[in-house]
């Protein structure tokens, strides 16, 4: 579990890697019409600079963050949607993928919640990148955030859509030990942030 305040400080402390994140999502996010929604929406930091209205999340402390942002909140657990089928134009999981318990199971609930042709933006950091060492060291030294977690390739996240969802972009930024902050086109094997739009494949 974050606490909400170190959590939330870390995009003031490391602003340039937080605006380098947003500009590799704005413009995916907010070609999609309203209503939006961010599964595992945390302190609501990408929800509110991008104009998305609900998130969820299972951590009531992140939620008053959220809330004090604008956000319209609700407890709940991304495998477990609270919401009806095709309410939203887009949806949004940016970071949390590792925190699932289920990712495949969230992942179908996304599909279930967006409209026919809807948008899932997802934002990944690949296990093998300079973040994804990174955490998955602090996972080995017994850090109690990152216990359950799993990082994924790209690879990974590919099959977790199969059949759900076609990839119709992606696009990499912090890219390398230098971390340029440029946001490239496509797949960087070196990108620490990986943002993939896919389209709902209709059942």
């Amino acid at each position: 579990m974050f606490d909400p305040l170190e959590y939330d400080s870390w995009y003031d402390r490391h602003r340039e890697l937080y605006e380098a994140e947003l500009r590799a999502l704005e413009d995916l996010v907010k070609k999609y019409p309203s209503p939006k929604l961010e599964v595992g929406v945390g302190t609501g930091r990408f929800a509110s600079r991008l104009g998305v209205e609900y998130g969820v999340d299972p951590d009531e402390n992140m939620l008053r963050y959220a809330a004090k942002r604008g956000v319209k909140v609700i407890k709940a657990y991304g495998e477990k949607l609270p919401f009806p089928d095709e309410k939203f134009y887009a949806a949004l999981i940016i970071t949390t993928l590792p925190f699932f318990s289920d990712a495949r199971a969230a992942i179908s609930e996304v599909h279930r919640v967006l409209k026919p042709h809807g948008g899932l933006i997802l934002a990944f950091i690949p296990r093998d990148s300079l973040f994804g060492r990174r955490y998955m060291e602090y996972q080995r030294k017994g850090d109690p955030r990152f216990k359950d977690a799993h990082f994924y390739t790209l690879e990974e996240v590919e099959t977790l859509l199969e059949d759900l969802f076609y990839i119709a972009r992606i696009r990499s930024t912090l890219i390398g030990k230098e971390i340029n902050l440029d946001v490239l086109e496509g797949y960087n094997p070196e990108a620490s942030f990986v943002v993939v739009e896919g389209v709902k494949i209709p059942r």
